[in-house]
C-alpha cells in the first residue's frame, strides 16, 4: 500500500492570500483544502481529518480558538499566521493534537523550513503506519529531525543578520 500524501487545510479570506503558499505544497505533492472563514474550516474538521492546517490569526465567521480545540486530540498540527509589516509571523497553536501556545513565533524563512521537516516527517509517520513500525520510535525520531532543522534555521537566521548587520 502506498503512503497517502499529506492533507492540508489552508484558511484565508482570499485566495490570494495563500497563493504562493499553495503552488510550494502542490510541488511537495500535497492534498490541499481551502475555506475563506472559521465557520467553514470547524465544519471540515469535523468531516475529516488534516495532518497541517494553516490559517489567518483574524478571521470571519468567529474567534480561531474554536479551531485549535477542536484540533486537540487528533493527530493535526496548527499554525496561525499573524500580518506584521512586510510579511507574517508563523504563530505554532497545536502540534500531533496537543496544544502549544506559546511556542517561539517563526519568521518566513524558518516557517519554510519547518513546513519541509513538518511534510518529510508526515511522509515518513505514513510510510513506518503502514509498515506498523513501532510509533513512539518513530515520534521520537521525528521531533529530533524537526528540533534540529529548526535550531539549524535558527542558527543560519542569526549568521544572516549579524552579517546584514555587520554590512
Amino acid at each position: 500500500m502506498a503512503p497517502e500524501i499529506p492533507n492540508i487545510l489552508l484558511i484565508a479570506a482570499s485566495p490570494l492570500g495563500v497563493s504562493s503558499l499553495v503552488k510550494r505544497l502542490n510541488k511537495w505533492a500535497c492534498e490541499i483544502h481551502t475555506c475563506s472563514s472559521s465557520q467553514e474550516a470547524r465544519a471540515l474538521v469535523a468531516k475529516q481529518s488534516f495532518d497541517l492546517v494553516l490559517s489567518e490569526f483574524g478571521l470571519r465567521g468567529g474567534s480561531s480558538c474554536p479551531l485549535a480545540a477542536s484540533l486537540i486530540g487528533t493527530n493535526a498540527t496548527l499554525l496561525y499566521s499573524y500580518p506584521v509589516e512586510t510579511g507574517c509571523w508563523w504563530l505554532p497553536a497545536v502540534k500531533n493534537g496537543q496544544s502549544c501556545w506559546g511556542s517561539p513565533a517563526m519568521r518566513p524563512a524558518e516557517f519554510i523550513g519547518f513546513l519541509e521537516a513538518f511534510l518529510a516527517e508526515t511522509r515518513l509517520r505514513q510510510a513506518l503506519h503502514s509498515d506498523e513500525f513501532s510509533e513512539s520510535l518513530f515520534e521520537e525520531m521525528a521531533d529530533q529531525i524537526v528540533d534540529e532543522n529548526m535550531q539549524s534555521q535558527r542558527m543560519e537566521n542569526n549568521r544572516t543578520r549579524r552579517n546584514a548587520d555587520a554590512a
